[in-house]
């Protein structure tokens, strides 16, 4: 039965991969999402020679926050795989994770079951139905090798805390998980406590190897950057957790932790928790205790950007969701039991209470999709898909019509540089400097939103003065920068495969072939152009 789901994972996995991927002229091009391809074009400037940085030849920021991701998207660099297909390999690596990850689901469960296949079939099945890890894992964010590296943890607390052993490679895991992510530093100190207080005969070596790995790594990553950044901590955090109050961050991640629970039902999130505390058994409540300090991190940084999308969990959250999923088997599991003691059930009885109780789990757990669960799932909802794909037709054109000494200005900062190769100013500031360490221009709970809330376009426009700007909104300008941008901008209309696109290029460029499109007036009263969802509202 296991080996089966896993062969239909797979399938599944190579559907959803070709799926997003898009055929350009007969070429077929892979694409991840877009704060995926930041990293990727980090990866490929360093390949190229051009250093750890988004433009070739321009400021030095650190605009990723995974290192080590970043690292690995590299080596894949480095082998002659054309642009339309490298991120391919980021797609079936995160695949590769995510079969790992069914593999230790399956042992964990199994292990904290006694060997019970209805807990460890239901953990695996809930985890390869559920959207948000299949998604992320597959547009090739970190989440994939994040959530394997929490369940490898999980399984070497659970031995230490059998043995009552030390694990010194425990903490080898989690300083890689370090290098990946800085804020895995939160998981670090939670796993140290948890072993501090239930093993105390180790107590004092393990508070030593929590505080040499996190010395070792972040104080290696903090002198990296010091001295090829000039900064001790990412640009990313600047542009998120800095210049807006706290409590503001922290309402919107409150605000964002709700729609999560109330997608799923509050019923059916406090379940696993009120089972834990009666079970009370130590590698019961630590699985919950893991989920409790992602979840409660997640409100402290203002939960993620993208929780519009479907009130499902976040790409914080979606790396503890496997061992919720355990817990939520192990209830169900104990559910058939107590109905069995209570009078015999014969085993298809068994058999069809299990998939009816999990099939209603899968639908409520995908609650925040609406009404239309099933079409969903398989029609894969991906966040912003058919943008991804629109950008790198868009990107393909914009190299046909401008030179390569031309400026782009735009608000998503990864798969349209990454195709375009031009140098490119981010308009919303992660890999900007002076962007990143202004205030939020919003202060409003239904407003703000983590990474989209900073912007100066009398800097970016005015004083940088690109060729091209792609995103563009009124509400973004003050009345002065308005007249600025439609006294030096124009219109220009372009055809972007059956469709017509509207860009604003800088009316004296040398840069622009103008007899690719032409240029169209200016329409009275507002222009609204952004090719997603507007960066300030939710």
């Amino acid at each position: 039965m296991f080996y089966a789901i896993v062969l239909a994972y797979i399938v599944y996995g190579i559907l959803f991969i070709l799926k997003t991927s898009v055929v350009i002229q007969g070429v077929r091009y892979f694409t991840l999402f877009d704060d995926s391809m930041i990293s990727m074009r980090y990866a490929k400037n360093l390949v190229h020679g051009h250093g750890l940085v988004w433009n070739p030849g321009g400021a030095r920021v650190e605009g990723y926050t995974n290192f080590l991701w970043t690292i690995y998207m590299a080596f894949w660099h480095i082998l002659p795989i054309s642009s339309a297909k490298i991120s391919l390999s980021i797609q079936l690596s995160g695949l590769v994770f995510l079969i790992s990850s069914l593999f230790l689901i399956r042992r964990i469960a199994s292990h904290i079951s006694s060997e019970d296949s209805y807990v460890s079939m239901g953990a695996v099945i809930l985890t390869a139905s559920y959207q948000p890890i299949t998604y992320w894992a597959l547009k090739g964010m970190e989440t994939s090798v994040l959530g394997f590296i929490v369940l490898l943890l999980v399984w070497r607390v659970i031995i230490c805390l059998e043995r009552n052993s030390l694990d010194i490679f425990l903490f080898v895991i989690l300083g890689i998980g370090l290098l990946i992510r800085p804020d895995m530093t939160v998981l670090l100190i939670g796993i140290s406590l948890f072993l501090i207080v239930t093993l105390p005969e180790h107590r004092a070596k393990n508070a030593f190897f929590t505080l040499l790995i996190f010395l070792l790594t972040q104080g290696a990553l903090m002198i990296f950057r010091l001295v090829y950044y000039h900064d001790i901590l990412p640009n990313t955090y600047y542009l998120k957790m800095t210049g807006v109050p706290l409590i503001l961050r922290i309402k919107r991640g409150a605000l964002m932790g709700l729609y999560f629970i109330d997608g799923m039902s509050y019923f059916l999130f406090a379940l696993p928790f009120m089972f834990s505390i009666l079970y009370r058994k130590n590698k019961i409540l630590f699985l919950a205790y893991l989920f409790l300090i992602q979840f409660f991190y997640s409100i402290y940084v203002g939960g993620d950007s993208w929780e519009w999308w479907g009130h499902l969990a976040n790409r914080f959250i979606c790396i503890v969701m496997p061992l919720f999923f355990i817990l939520l088997s192990l209830i169900i599991s104990s559910l058939i039991k107590g109905f069995a003691n209570y009078k015999p059930m014969a085993d298809v009885l068994k058999k069809a209470c299990f998939a009816i109780l999990l099939l209603l789990s899968i639908i409520q757990l995908h609650g925040g999709f609406g009404m239309d669960v099933f079409r969903k799932l398989i029609d894969w909802p991906g966040i912003l898909i058919e943008v991804e794909k629109h950008n790198i037709v868009l990107a393909l054109k914009l190299r046909e019509i401008t030179t390569p000494q031309a400026k782009i200005a735009l608000g998503g900062a990864g798969g349209i540089p990454y195709f375009l190769d031009r140098y490119c100013i981010d308009l919303l500031g992660k890999n900007d400097a002076f962007i990143a360490h202004q205030k939020t221009k919003y202060e409003r709970v239904e407003n703000w939103d983590p990474g989209h809330n900073k912007y100066d376009w009398g800097y970016s426009i005015g004083e940088l003065k690109p060729d091209v700007v792609l995103d563009y909104d009124e509400r973004w300008y003050s009345p002065k920068e308005i007249q600025f941008f439609r006294e030096n901008y124009k219109i220009f209309k372009t055809r972007l495969n059956s469709e017509w696109v509207t860009i604003y290029f800088r009316g004296n460029s040398s840069h622009i072939d103008w007899s690719k499109g032409s240029i169209v007036e200016w329409p009275e009263g507002h222009i609204v152009q952004w090719r997603g969802r507007p960066p300030n509202s939710l």
